[in-house]
């Protein structure tokens, strides 16, 4: 697994910890699978976790460092009131960990051959 990629000129970790780590509660004080870390740029990851569900988590992780990235975190804080924030947050990042593929593979399908020039590389594989 890749321990190190860049996002917005930013370089970040993904680190696999023990699933109870303390790396792994989260803003809302639960133990969870994942965490990440805009301060440390790092995302945390449970070794106990694999395949399908492991894709959707990193999934899910990498898009706060998007949200964070790209100072999107911000239009959150402005356009939601501060108890809405952090499950705003999350339901954007569940919504392309849970569609997401669904999304790039109907807009493959819609484009054919033109979607090696809309569709990232990355998600491209997954639905070649």
């Amino acid at each position: 697994m890749l321990k190190r990629f860049v996002i917005n000129n930013s370089i970040w970790r993904v680190i696999t910890v023990s699933p109870d780590s303390e790396y792994l509660w989260d803003r809302t004080g639960n133990l969870t699978v994942a965490t990440t870390d805009p301060k440390e740029h790092c995302i945390f990851v449970s070794e106990a976790i694999y395949g399908d569900f492991l894709l959707r988590v990193l999934i899910h992780e990498m898009t706060h460092v998007v949200l964070w990235e790209y100072k999107i975190i911000d239009k959150i804080h402005m356009y939601c009131l501060p108890e809405y924030r952090i499950p705003m947050e999350e339901e954007i990042c569940n919504i392309l960990a849970d569609y997401g593929r669904m999304v790039y593979e109907t807009a493959y399908m819609i484009l054919g051959g033109k979607a090696i020039f809309t569709v990232p590389y990355e998600l491209e594989r997954l639905v070649a």
